[in-house]
């Protein structure tokens, strides 16, 4: 359903419909605008930042892959508009306090945290997808065994099925995610 959802928003901003664009950054809007105001500390420039960084994402929407997480596309945007605007500020600077204070700001932004955020956003997408492709009998037994907590004899119980077959559903299920994510940490 994510899946989906993402696609079909990314795709309609990139084909220029409007409608959808206003629903993603009436959705997103504020999201956005408290990433940056956690680095820039300044509500009025992170409110502009936010805003130019959905003028952003619509001017270049021709570039959106629709099979990529759009959130973490807008957080990336919003992430290096807020690094320019904090070195635009530390170039300009002239006061060596607050120079050490903004250095703190575009280091704390330029960490692996801010990086791993995003990245999670991306491989959140990637496993709901990856739920979404098991079939159904794997998805319920693996679903119930991983996020209910519940054992594979609670399962079969519930199920009516032998616990064997619990295990098959379950062995399967972890075959089909290693092989659907392998190719997502081997690009790191």
């Amino acid at each position: 359903m994510a899946e989906n959802s993402n696609k079909f928003i990314a795709q309609s901003i990139k084909d220029g419909n409007e409608k959808v664009f206003a629903a993603f950054m009436a959705a997103e809007f504020n999201n956005i605008l408290h990433f940056i105001n956690h680095f820039v500390k300044h509500t009025a420039i992170a409110n502009d930042l936010a805003q130019e960084t959905f003028i952003s994402l619509w001017f270049s929407r021709e570039t959106i892959n629709p099979d990529q997480n759009l959130r973490s596309y807008i957080f990336r945007i919003a992430k290096n508009k807020s690094l320019n605007q904090l070195r635009e500020k530390y170039i300009c600077c002239t006061d060596s306090l607050e120079k050490k204070y903004l250095n703190l700001s575009i280091n704390s932004l330029m960490s692996e945290q801010v990086d791993a955020g995003i990245m999670a956003l991306e491989l959140e997408e990637l496993i709901e997808r990856t739920y979404s492709q098991l079939p159904e009998t794997y998805r319920e037994s693996f679903i119930l065994s991983r996020k209910m907590g519940m054992t594979y004899e609670e399962i079969a119980r519930s199920k009516n099925l032998d616990v064997k077959t619990i295990e098959y559903h379950i062995s399967k299920s972890l075959k089909f995610f290693r092989k659907r994510l392998s190719g997502y940490f081997k690009i790191f």
